[in-house]
């Protein structure tokens, strides 16, 4: 007998989902993966909906994985990260929850309802420049005795953001095809990583990210890590200066490609959830949108029917929007359905 071929997601062992399941289980919710509308009938569309995750989003989860873990010490000195916005605001639930005291660093031009939700859980909020003028600032910090929980570069963050892939898997085994939004990469390595290991390759998966930000894309082409020089998305919460060499490494393992998109296709995608009530933020859209602007390969849907309809599932990331943004989006929406 020949002996089994080992996947090549073996080499990820030490990143273990069920571990981060088991932490989270009872803190975070088992959001609903939800029937949506891909404008396709050759297309089953569900959502896995991040935007109702506590905190707002999926970054609850590896926030929460991350401070479960630290030691008296690293309690004691506090954590702190870089973020816009959602990582920020998770980090400083969880450590409020967990009694630790929590730094966040925010870019100046960071939504105004995610700066308070950090100062609401009780976080110290320091407001740099830029998005790499924040990074800078948080690496003092580190550098101080503070414990950096990153948003997506850091293996316990992955197990953390897994943890959405593996209830995927568990709540429909037969899906086909998964999109998920890409930053950094945290959650779409967590995410792949976790159905590969679950489904194996009879899943398709995918990462989305904005073409003005493509920081995931360049560097599983380069294989290493790429600090983008110039960053022209608008999308916030997908524009970092660069991902992980985890995340490219595992990405490039577990990844079938990735989706860029333009911002307007992005906005378009926000646009349509929330004309069915959602609450959900341009960046939380973008898997959402990739689907329903068709810029899924062209070959996944040869022969595909009402019949027999391709299934694919897209994770709905974050739920925190810029109010007034929102308010224009719904306003947008109420003038269209008016319009003869």
């Amino acid at each position: 007998m020949q002996p089994a071929t080992e996947s090549p997601w073996t080499r990820f062992d030490r990143i273990r989902i069920d571990e981060a399941a088991a932490r989270v289980r009872g803190v975070v919710k088992r959001t609903p993966l939800l029937a949506l509308d891909a404008g396709d009938p050759r297309v089953e569309l569900r959502g896995k909906m991040e935007n109702r995750q506590e905190t707002g989003s999926f970054k609850a989860r590896g926030a929460w994985n991350q401070v479960a873990q630290l030691d008296a010490s690293q309690r004691q000195a506090g954590v702190v990260c870089a973020s816009s916005g959602n990582h920020g605001k998770a980090l400083a639930w969880a450590a409020q929850r967990a009694g630790v005291p929590a730094t966040i660093v925010m870019p100046k031009n960071a939504y105004a309802n995610k700066v308070q939700a950090c100062r609401d859980h009780g976080a110290t909020v320091v407001l740099a420049e830029d998005r790499m003028a924040a990074d800078r600032e948080c690496a003092a910090r580190v550098a101080a005795g503070m414990t950096l929980v990153h948003p997506y570069d850091a293996e316990r963050t992955i197990q953390g953001a897994g943890t959405v892939g593996l209830e995927i898997a568990e709540d429909w085994p037969t899906v086909e095809v998964v999109v998920v939004c890409v930053g950094g990469g945290g959650l779409v390595s967590g995410t792949s990583l976790a159905l590969r290991r679950k489904l194996g390759r009879k899943v398709k998966i995918y990462g989305a990210e904005p073409e003005g930000s493509p920081s995931l894309t360049r560097g599983m082409a380069a294989g290493a890590p790429v600090h983008l020089e110039a960053i022209t998305s608008k999308v916030q919460g997908l524009t970092p200066t660069y991902s992980g060499q985890i995340n490219v490494d595992v990405c490039s393992t577990t990844l079938d490609g990735t989706i860029l998109l333009s911002d307007d296709a992005i906005f378009a995608g926000q646009k349509r959830l929330v004309a069915v009530g959602e609450v959900v933020e341009p960046a939380g859209a973008a898997a959402f949108a990739a689907v329903v602007t068709r810029r899924l390969p062209a070959e996944l849907l040869a022969g595909r029917s009402s019949k027999d309809p391709l299934r694919v599932a897209v994770v709905v990331s974050g739920g925190n929007p810029d109010p007034a943004q929102l308010e224009a989006v719904r306003a947008e929406v109420a003038r269209e359905r008016m319009t003869p």
